[in-house]
């Protein structure tokens, strides 16, 4: 019996070794080659979608905007980037395109009839619209600003912003 009792403890350490040594794991240190992370390519996309930062009217006709940081200018004076929502009532008055319950769609932003865009200065960062017709005093309206990129960026299918005025 103490053959046997002795076979059987050796036999249970044998098999403890075994299963014990077979799951020893070894770190392999592993070379990172790559010089970009995925948060700095994210960081990247974002910093090419300037923000609305201000919206001021300056004159009867006229309201200056600025965004965070340059734009290519040449999106920031194009006129079909730009929506003027009358936040008050159903159907759009005075330099509205938008009624309050109107969505943003490419049939229903300003056009160079309406408005002219132009960089206040020589900058990239702020930009003043003058319309064709006097800011109505009192009125609420809502600017909305889609597409604006910054130079070099590639294209952008969302919004820049968007802020609420009252005509002066």
């Amino acid at each position: 019996m103490k053959r046997f009792i002795t076979s059987i403890l050796i036999a249970f350490s044998a098999m403890v070794l075994v299963m014990f040594s077979a799951n020893n794991v070894v770190a392999i240190p592993v070379e990172n080659n790559s010089t970009t992370s995925l948060s700095a390519i994210e960081e990247k996309e974002e910093s090419a979608i300037p923000k609305l930062v201000k919206v001021e009217q300056i004159s009867p006709n006229q309201i200056q905007i600025s965004y965070d940081r340059d734009v290519d200018k040449k999106l920031g004076e194009k006129s079909t980037n730009y929506w003027i929502q009358d936040v008050m009532n159903v159907t759009p008055k005075g330099i509205a395109t938008l009624g309050k319950n109107d969505k943003v769609n490419v049939n229903n932003s300003l056009t160079d009839k309406l408005v002219k865009i132009s960089p206040k200065e020589d900058s990239s960062k702020v930009f003043v619209l003058t319309f064709n017709q006097n800011i109505v005093k009192g009125e609420q309206y809502k600017i909305i600003i889609c597409y604006v990129t910054v130079e070099g960026a590639p294209a952008y299918n969302g919004d820049n912003g968007s802020a609420i005025f009252i005509g002066k």
